[in-house]
């Protein structure tokens, strides 16, 4: 067994669990001498770190919805128009999703851990944005919100898991959806919405 510098460990845990659950398909194939093993410790060591095998999946599955949150922070950075900011945190959410899609599944399967909620506050912001700047016509920035994660979480789960089918592109399909559900208008410019 390797030295780690010191505090590696548990991101050393964490990062062999999310391994793990790609790796298999499941979280119920994680065990805690599975992800001993994959951080290559002896399995006593995971203990100092998390009480028991559901406190290390919980934490997988929370730094998984960081990491989502990240993904979109990132993709709407320096962007000013609301339409633009939507449909660049839809994409990377889809994105995210299909680069890790045994995780997101686990991380919506699992009502424990409460970073779905941040997560899905971020879309009806944005939601929000693009009705305060009147680019949307809704009233119900939360059903339109939900409308939209519904639509993105069926765009990961099909594509990653669903049938073999000749899927459009990700990205304009994810453009297509956004602009439909929220009933998005192409500003006041006229400009073409966001592609």
């Amino acid at each position: 067994m390797s030295p780690r510098a010191p505090g590696r460990l548990r991101a050393d845990l964490l990062d062999a669990a999310a391994r793990l659950i790609e790796t298999t398909g499941s979280v119920e194939a994680v065990t805690l001498r599975a992800v001993a093993r994959e951080a290559g410790v002896t399995a006593p060591a995971v203990y100092g770190h998390f009480a028991d095998l559901d406190a290390l999946v919980d934490a997988v599955l929370e730094e998984g919805f960081a990491a989502l949150r990240g993904s979109i922070a990132a993709a709407v950075a320096g962007l000013g128009d609301p339409v633009d900011r939507l449909v660049a945190g839809c994409r990377a959410y889809v994105r995210a999703g299909l680069a890790a899609p045994a995780r997101y599944r686990a991380m919506f399967r699992s009502r424990r851990v409460p970073g779905g909620q941040a997560a899905f506050a971020v879309l009806v912001d944005a939601v929000v944005a693009c009705q305060a700047a009147g680019r949307a016509p809704g009233r119900d920035a939360d059903g339109d919100a939900v409308l939209v994660w519904t639509a993105l979480h069926g765009v990961v789960t099909l594509r990653s898991g669903g049938p073999d089918v000749p899927w459009p592109d990700a990205d304009e399909q994810v453009r297509a959806l956004v602009t439909r559900l929220v009933r998005l208008d192409a500003g006041p410019s006229g400009d073409e919405l966001p592609r």
